[in-house]
């Protein structure tokens, strides 16, 4: 027998014992749509959370003082951790000891705080802090409206802020914000321009001699930030700039060095991580339902071998071969089953459509290529598994059995 006749006999079968097919495609479109929906929901929800923490996930390096305790070493007991300063002048110099990082190193001090409009009316927890002019540029940060801070708002200590979407959507509905006034820690900041970007929370940044004279009362900074393009690497970075601390200021042993270096970038693995996990959970909770319509297709098909034991042996009286009674009966099966794969593509598509009008916030489901390679193989296989046992059972009847079958 050819393939082609194969397909035949199964479509033949199919459409003579309609509600028993139907039956079988059933499990498998409600199973394979359970995987592909909730992997595309799974997918939506990844990417939503990694848009809304893009600004916490660049590929930055942090430089920050760590100090004030104790370790042992090789070299010392109990050997006293020195903070190591953080000024605007050692940023000059990586610059210098690095020029490949020429324009890209910045600095700044924060805070967490509450964020309000002018009336208290409604309010934000957000990051507030001080940064110098060229800190946008350097993020490569850009503004949505307004204006960058001007020379003259360091030089005259103004009280205006550059704030992110997040402000501009919890304390003004997401209006036009330029001009407006918001209070952080009993102090009253105006808005001259919106970042193009939003993030898990507020963030309202000011000139850096605001935030010295007004609000910390002192000349330090929090930390440095090293601003890297997506393929440089960050732990390579890491090792580079840590070499040229413990040089410049003679450390012997990195347990001693007071300060700290961490990367944003692992942030980002951490989530991918995380969500990888989350996806699979999803996808394996969604495959019992398929298991199950599995289970009902073999089922099915072992109905079917007993119904058509005669034919069965017929067949092989007129010279089918095992080989071939097997080949008909997991043919039916997987066929069966990839129409019941195509039915769960389209109602997963109709169904994801119809999650994603719903305009949930940070949710935008979504039916990826991998995600319909992974449910095609799904299903063939599933219809391979499903359809061995019955094609089996078929090939193995005794003659005997199919003379005596009424």
């Amino acid at each position: 027998m050819t393939f082609l006749t194969y397909i035949h006999d199964a479509r033949t079968s199919i459409v003579s014992n309609k509600l028993r097919s139907f039956l079988s495609m059933l499990g498998i479109v409600i199973g394979l749509s359970s995987v592909v929906i909730l992997m595309a929901v799974g997918s939506g929800a990844q990417q939503g959370i990694m848009d809304q923490m893009s600004s916490l996930i660049n590929n930055n390096i942090t430089l920050s003082s760590q100090w004030g305790y104790t370790v042992w070493t090789d070299e010392e007991i109990n050997g006293y951790v020195k903070a190591i300063e953080m000024t605007p002048e050692l940023t000059e110099e990586i610059e210098a000891y690095f020029p490949q990082l020429s324009g890209s190193v910045t600095y700044g001090a924060t805070t967490m705080g509450q964020i309000a409009n002018e009336d208290q009316t409604s309010s934000t927890m957000g990051i507030f802090g001080g940064v110098p002019i060229d800190y946008i540029d350097k993020m490569q940060q850009s503004l949505s409206y307004g204006s960058n801070f001007y020379q003259s708002d360091y030089d005259t200590v103004q009280d205006v802020a550059i704030v992110n979407k997040n402000v501009v959507e919890s304390l003004f509905n997401g209006a036009y914000a330029v001009g407006q006034k918001i209070v952080v820690s009993g102090r009253e900041y105006t808005i001259i321009g919106v970042l193009d970007e939003s993030s898990i929370m507020g963030q309202v940044t000011i000139p850096i001699t605001t935030y010295q004279q007004r609000v910390s009362g002192n000349t330090n900074i929090d930390g440095i930030t090293i601003k890297l393009s997506a393929e440089e690497d960050s732990d390579l970075w890491m090792q580079r700039i840590k070499y040229f601390l413990l040089r410049k200021y003679n450390i012997k042993h990195i347990d001693l060095a007071g300060f700290s270096l961490s990367s944003t970038a692992a942030i980002g693995d951490a989530i991918d991580s995380s969500m990888a996990i989350f996806n699979i959970l999803l996808a394996a909770i969604g495959s019992i339902s398929l298991l199950v319509g599995g289970i009902g297709v073999m089922n099915i098909m072992l109905v079917s071998v007993t119904e058509r034991t005669r034919e069965i042996w017929i067949r092989k009286a007129i010279g089918a071969l095992n080989a071939d009674i097997i080949q008909q009966f997991l043919i039916e099966s997987v066929v069966i089953t990839l129409i019941g794969g195509i039915i769960a593509l389209l109602f997963s598509w109709v169904a994801v459509k119809g999650i994603a009008s719903l305009g949930i916030e940070g949710l935008v489901p979504q039916i990826t290529l991998s995600v319909v390679i992974t449910a095609t193989v799904l299903t063939f296989v599933i219809g391979i598994l499903s359809g061995i046992l019955p094609a089996k059972r078929a090939a193995n009847l005794k003659p005997i059995d199919a003379l005596r079958f009424e």
